[in-house]
């Protein structure tokens, strides 16, 4: 195995920032996947300085216009030390049609109106998208379908036609709490070990959040091999149709599981499918992020790690990357049972 890279899910409560960083030869190319709350810049930046040695990030992926994935953008869109050469998004107007536009009088009201779920969270002068096309060499919507041209990344959900359905409800309901609350209680793995109850509940709902029904899925494949899956916060209806489109998407090596590891947003034949041999959860350690019962069932598969329980970071790399200072061995939260 000569390839090298390395990945990892930066400590940032119930939030996402993820880390890439894939070399070409000698060259490294870094890849960040959401950027955490507001306040979470300054941990991605200390992070690129001491292990990367570089603020020039490739590529930036935010998955979803909720504040826990997109706020820190603004930070480091607006530091001057940080370059972001790529920024991937979805952009809403790419998805307006007639009657949008007939609506808001002319497309130019009808973008500004639908671009509003990018705007940060406290301050609705600052949007996102205005934000990357200022300051990146290029900002490109997508979804189902892209690939980056040089580097092993790809995006498999969600489908342009599901994106359009859910898009309007985000901007009808921008606004509206659409998302779970964190709870307040500690992470909780006492619960009785009863299969048949455990499957139930997490079978039993679906995320009915409009902004996380829209979030990437992400697909990353060294040629080594591995496949890797950064699932943002997406719910069980996009998972479903992407395993749906992609046949061979199955056994996967890695999974960041969605949604904090909540148990609304994966479902055990889900689960099955993907057969993940390691889990990555970022989460604040709550009864909620991640659910217990979930982690349960994801460890009938694989190690399940989550921030949570870990200093700074969780840390994976490939067998030719050599081993860095400072990167702590890490224990599982639940072993594979």
């Amino acid at each position: 195995n000569k390839m090298k890279y390395e990945y990892e899910a930066l400590k940032v409560g119930d939030a996402d920032a993820i880390l890439i960083r894939h070399y070409i030869g000698n060259e490294q190319f870094i890849i960040l996947i959401d950027a955490g709350n507001a306040g979470d810049t300054s941990i991605i930046k200390k992070h690129l300085n001491d292990y990367y040695g570089s603020y020039y990030i490739d590529l930036a992926i935010c998955t979803h216009p909720d504040s826990d994935h997109k706020d820190g953008f603004f930070d480091l869109l607006q530091d001057d030390e940080i370059t972001i050469k790529t920024f991937w998004l979805t952009d809403p107007a790419q998805y307006l049609d007639v009657n949008d536009i007939q609506r808001y009088k002319n497309k130019e009201n009808a973008t500004k109106a639908v671009r509003k779920i990018w705007q940060k969270s406290t301050n609705p002068n600052l949007n996102l998208i205005d934000l990357a096309l200022d300051k990146c060499t290029e900002v490109i919507s997508v979804t189902d379908g892209v690939q980056h041209p040089i580097l092993p990344i790809s995006i498999v959900g969600p489908s342009d036609k599901y994106y359009g359905e859910v898009v309007k409800a985000m901007v009808a309901d921008y606004g509206i709490k659409t998302y779970e609350d964190s709870s307040k209680e500690a992470y909780d793995d006492t619960f009785k070990i009863d299969e048949k109850d455990i499957k139930s509940v997490i079978d039993n709902d679906e995320d009915s959040s409009p902004y996380n029904a829209s979030s990437l899925i992400i697909l990353y494949e060294p040629e080594d091999g591995k496949r890797l899956l950064f699932a943002g916060d997406a719910n069980t209806t996009s998972l479903q149709m992407m395993l749906n489109k992609y046949k061979w998407l199955r056994n996967v090596d890695f999974l960041k599981v969605p949604h904090h590891g909540s148990r609304r947003n994966l479902n055990t034949s889900i689960i099955e499918a993907l057969s993940p041999q390691k889990c990555y959860i970022s989460a604040a350690g709550n009864k909620k992020h991640p659910s217990g019962r979930l982690v349960y069932w994801l460890a009938k598969y694989g190690n399940v790690y989550s921030t949570h329980t870990c200093n700074s970071y969780i840390h994976c790399q490939s067998a030719a990357m050599p081993n860095r200072n400072g990167t702590v061995k890490l224990y599982p939260l639940k072993k594979k049972e």
